[in-house]
């Protein structure tokens, strides 16, 4: 005969031992101790204020959750003293979502309640639940739910259960019912490395397959389900190097079509590609189609604007769009209207696009992209160099100021460099020379050498295409500066050279006198003193024809600076003293030249007047904020100093040269070994 708890008709059988329903765990769980460390503190602060503990692990399909949820639940037995309950809500499975109105009843017998006495109504079967675990410690995982209302009607009652709830969505609204929300993050490298040794049976032989095996977690993004059916199709094939498996993924365009194979081969209950699949069919029509248009951008980060562009649609809408997809767990968002892909849900969207996507619709959605981004990149360009660049007629540019410019330069430089590229194996050459003006500011200003070499290659070969020669000199001799900051002198060399020959074939002799300039200075910069004589006395000839009197005076400057590095003082002296008076309206440079033949005439036992050079110099370094001309001034005084035997004050002088000068300057290693030299 049954016992009653309140209204409640319990059998005989609530007698027995407690149910124990949780899957198995998976023999291979890599333990993860941050999220069950985060697990652990969520039951502990529902416990300080008498609640049951409510926990929602969500993240990308494949991350594990299940596996995370079943593992601490095993671990922690003493959380399910009365029972330790499973239900499937089939959120994102085959077939029909589990309705709450039968996992009740399920749930109310697997406690005792006798099958005949279960209420007909959802919310009477509701309350029984509470009512028959007001009092029970039971733990209840509530696998792949849909929605918040799908688990509401499962809550139990009391303050001493635990309640988790794995799902692919953020289930926001259960925070209502004082859930913590958790998102799962895929493996980290060490975590993915043990996964699939263990799993394979298989440890790297070589340092270079420990190489291989960490980039093919890359590749999995991390995912256990992608790591898992690389391990169990590896298994087999122990004569395969992890070289080869690591070959075999890098094909994007194969990658996620190689996991599928070997997930069915191996017999693996959903692979990656349908896992993910399961999640797209859950997005709405318009959801879905962002989705699979945002994979027609190349670059890695994703915002409204650029939802926009390959849709067609207004930014505010692609907004909500961006955040559907974030709660989906099929896109990141890694800072305020920033997202971005996994890289296998990349693949996927791809494939979907390529699926489902027209051609027509692909043309109109990457050409609106890298118009409009051409766009931007020329109209923040003219903002920060108003003196070389036109700005464009735009009716919303998300700029207006040269800060706001130099931020979305820096915010998009990625997106850029790759539009760049896209522009050219998509036949638009035109504007991958547009995307790259913007990323010369940020060269010039913040050092993105790099990125901007990425970008201005094609943009090169671009113009090579379209037979634009001055846009194509123009950008050999900027990327010639960029390889000339990376230390790439031949390769720079060989940039000024080729643009020399075509502004001497436009006959633009200006020009032709800027580019032999660069490459004395190149060549100067990198001690090739003989090299930088020669570029500099021909670039001096073609300043004489040209008459441009400040061109003039920076290479007379130089090849003055030249001359004495090669020993050379008197010839030095000449052509700075030449210099001087043709910069009168230049004082930073007429600087440069004070402080330049202030050396020379100490090499020349002019000291007196070497100290005047420096010291006029140095006042107007001084007024300019100039650091390192101020180190350069100190330097030359310095040298007067210590020709004149004051060994304090030239030691005193080379100390505040070395305080200004920063590292890898030559400057500041010359007065290092001047400061050794003092002992």
């Amino acid at each position: 005969m049954g016992t009653l708890r309140g209204d409640v008709h319990l059998t005989g059988e609530r007698r027995r031992p407690p149910p124990r329903q949780l899957p198995t765990p998976p023999a291979t769980f890599v333990r993860r101790s941050e999220s069950t460390a985060m697990v652990s503190d969520a039951l502990a602060r529902a416990r300080t204020h008498r609640r049951n503990g409510l926990i929602v692990l969500t993240g990308v399909a494949g991350v594990g959750k299940t596996a995370l949820a079943t593992h601490f639940l095993h671990d922690h037995a003493e959380l399910s003293a009365d029972g330790a309950l499973f239900v499937d809500l089939r959120g994102f499975s085959e077939g029909r979502v589990t309705d709450p109105y039968e996992a009740l009843e399920v749930l109310l017998v697997s406690l005792g309640v006798e099958p005949g006495t279960v209420p007909a109504d959802l919310a009477a079967r509701a309350a029984m639940w509470r009512s028959v675990t007001d009092r029970t410690r039971i733990a209840l995982l509530l696998d792949d739910a849909f929605s918040a209302a799908q688990v509401r009607s499962l809550l139990p009652g009391g303050e001493k259960s635990t309640v988790i709830v794995t799902s692919r969505i953020h289930l926001a609204g259960l925070r209502i019912d004082g859930a913590e929300i958790i998102t799962v993050p895929p493996l980290d490298s060490a975590q993915g490395v043990e996964l699939l040794t263990r799993l394979s049976g298989r440890p790297p032989a070589t340092s270079q397959e420990e190489a291989a095996i960490g980039h093919i977690v890359d590749l999995c993004a991390g995912l256990p389900v992608a790591v898992c059916t690389v391990a169990i199709g590896e298994s087999a094939h122990r004569w395969r190097s992890w070289n080869r498996v690591e070959r075999r993924l890098r094909d994007t365009s194969a990658r996620l079509g190689r996991l599928a194979d070997t997930g069915e081969r191996i017999g693996l209950e959903v692979s990656v590609r349908g896992a993910f699949d399961l999640s797209y069919r859950n997005l709405d029509p318009a959801q879905a189609r962002l989705y699979r248009r945002l994979s027609w951008h190349p670059g890695p980060d994703l915002t409204s604007r650029i939802a926009s562009y390959v849709t067609g649609d207004p930014v505010s809408a692609c907004e909500g769009l961006l955040e559907d997809l974030a709660h989906h767990h099929l896109l990141t968002e890694y800072r305020d209207g920033r997202y971005g892909f996994h890289d296998l849900l990349h693949l996927h969207a791809r494939e979907k696009a390529a699926e489902e996507e027209t051609p027509r619709a692909f043309s109109e959605g990457v050409g609106r992209l890298l118009e409009m981004f051409g766009d931007l990149s020329v109209a923040a360009d003219a903002l920060l160099r108003p003196y070389a660049v036109a700005p464009p007629a735009l009716e919303e540019a998300p700029f207006s100021t040269p800060a706001e410019a130099t931020e979305w330069l820096h915010d998009e430089r990625r997106n850029l460099a790759a539009l760049a590229e896209l522009a050219l194996t998509r036949e638009h050459p035109r504007q991958a020379l547009r995307l790259v003006e913007g990323l010369w500011s940020l060269f010039l200003h913040h050092g993105q050498a790099s990125l901007y070499l990425r970008a201005v290659t094609p943009a090169i070969t671009g113009a090579r295409e379209l037979g634009e020669t001055r846009a194509l000199g123009r950008l050999l001799n900027k990327r010639a500066l960029v390889y000339g900051h990376l230390g790439r002198v031949d390769d720079a060399m060989a940039d000024l050279a080729d643009s020399e020959r075509i502004w001497t074939a436009a006959g633009d002799l200006e020009r032709v006198a800027q580019t032999r300039q660069r490459r004395g200075i190149l060549a100067f910069r990198n001690r090739r003193f003989d090299e930088a004589l020669v570029h500099l006395q021909d670039a001096l000839e073609v300043d004489e024809q040209t008459g441009i009197e400040h061109n003039k005076a920076i290479t007379l400057m130089m090849l003055g600076r030249a001359h004495l590095a090669a020993g050379s003082p008197v010839r030095a002296q000449t052509h700075l003293e030449r210099a001087l008076p043709l910069l009168s309206g230049d004082p930073y440079n007429a600087a440069r030249v004070r402080i330049a033949l202030g050396s020379v005439l100490v090499a020349r036992s002019m000291p007196g007047r070497a100290r005047r050079e420096a010291e006029a110099g140095l006042e107007v370094m001084r007024a300019r904020g100039s650091s390192s001309g101020e180190g350069k001034a100190w330097e030359v005084l310095g040298e007067v100093a210590e020709y004149e035997g004051d060994l304090t004050r030239a030691r005193s002088a080379y100390e505040r040269a070395s305080a200004l000068l920063v590292d890898g300057d030559p400057a500041r290693q010359r007065v290092e070994q001047r400061l050794e030299g003092l002992g």
